[in-house]
């Protein structure tokens, strides 16, 4: 081990491409470089490679080079889910064949695909990922899962986190008092546009609430495969009036985009590690009303936060919603709330020095 500084070997997907784990880590390496450590960042996937063929075989052998270096650290970050797994896997079979301490920290978390690592590759997960020396994950049931897999080693639990500079001139009182005076409310769905994040719950619970006559509006931030068959729904039920596509929003256009809205509804029922558009919802206090996913149900406090339920019923999500929205006293309480625990928990200046503390554990 070098005495100056722990060198960190850390995979990573190309941090210019759109993805939760490509905005985590852009969001957390400013505060993680320090005279501590030395990260040795290894670009890998498709992203960074689609023009180059073989580039599956190309990471493997450029991974296999850096181990060269020896590395007081070998820091994976898969997803559980098919290529993922395998090529990670294939990682970590390489680090420990030459006795490198591993650190996994499985991001997405795909249950269809744990239920056949739990039967069919299960004798793949024991050759590769359960020779690691410590885990990260982001909810408590892959934590579970993990033990029932035969993990003994360290299995620790960390949050995604919400990048500091979004709330630099950001002022909550001001957002709350500019609320009161909208005679529209506005809703806002920002994600992946997938059915399985719960987009179309979202767009009928709207309908309900339009069909009441109060005065809302849809904003749909986001790109996605699903996006020409939403757009064909809200068509079909003739509310495009009501209903904004914003596409997909970065930067300055997202911080006016949470800024301008009221409530974020995320029914999701994907396979959710920590969505971090929901945490960066709560940072600009929106009241937030969604389902136990995940990370979600580990901090999610049911009337504090929002509404949490297992539905997925249009009918439920717009009952919670009217709540909200009818309700002064308790939207102003949920987006103080909301802001004062993301700022406290959520920010990557405070991630990142959690992430430096167990990375120091597993070398030691």
């Amino acid at each position: 081990m070098n005495k100056n500084f722990l060198y960190i070997l850390m995979t990573l997907p190309y941090l210019k491409a759109k993805g939760g784990v490509a905005n985590f880590y852009n969001y957390v390496l400013p505060y993680l470089n320090d005279s501590n450590f030395k990260f040795d960042l290894l670009e890998i996937g498709s992203a960074k490679n689609k023009k180059k063929l073989f580039y599956r075989l190309r990471d493997q052998l450029r991974f296999k080079t850096h181990l060269k270096y020896k590395p007081d650290l070998v820091f994976i970050n898969p997803s559980i889910e098919i290529k993922s797994f395998l090529r990670d896997g294939l990682f970590v079979w390489q680090a420990k064949r030459k006795n490198l301490p591993v650190l996994v920290f499985f991001h997405g978390w795909n249950n269809k695909f744990a239920e056949k690592v739990s039967t069919k590759f299960y004798w793949f997960f024991k050759k590769t990922f359960a020779k690691a020396d410590c885990f990260i994950v982001l909810a408590s049931d892959f934590k579970k899962q993990l033990r029932e897999w035969g993990i003994k080693v360290p299995i620790y639990i960390l949050n995604t986190a919400v990048d500091d500079r979004l709330l630099k001139d950001f002022n909550i009182r001001e957002k709350i008092k500019q609320a009161k005076k909208n005679k529209v409310l506005k809703i806002l769905f920002l994600a992946r546009i997938e059915k399985e994040k719960g987009i179309f719950e979202t767009i009928d619970a709207f309908n309900m609430l339009v069909l009441k006559k109060l005065s809302v509006k849809l904003s749909i931030a986001g790109d996605g495969p699903a996006l020409k068959e939403v757009k064909e729904y809200v068509n079909f039920l003739h509310i495009n009036q009501y209903v904004n596509f914003l596409g997909y929003v970065t930067g300055k256009k997202k911080i006016e985009t949470f800024i301008s809205h009221d409530i974020y509804c995320f029914p999701t029922y994907y396979g959710e590690g920590m969505p971090v558009s929901l945490l960066e919802a709560m940072a600009f206090g929106l009241p937030v009303v969604t389902r136990p996913v995940g990370g979600i149900k580990d901090f999610f406090e049911n009337g504090k936060h929002g509404f949490l339920t297992n539905s997925k019923d249009p009918k439920i999500l717009a009952e919670l919603m009217e709540k909200i929205l009818k309700n002064d006293h308790l939207f102003k309480s949920i987006s103080l709330y909301n802001h004062q625990f993301v700022k406290k928990n959520f920010m990557a200046s405070k991630v990142a020095e959690k992430l430096k503390n167990i990375i120091k554990s597993c070398v030691n």
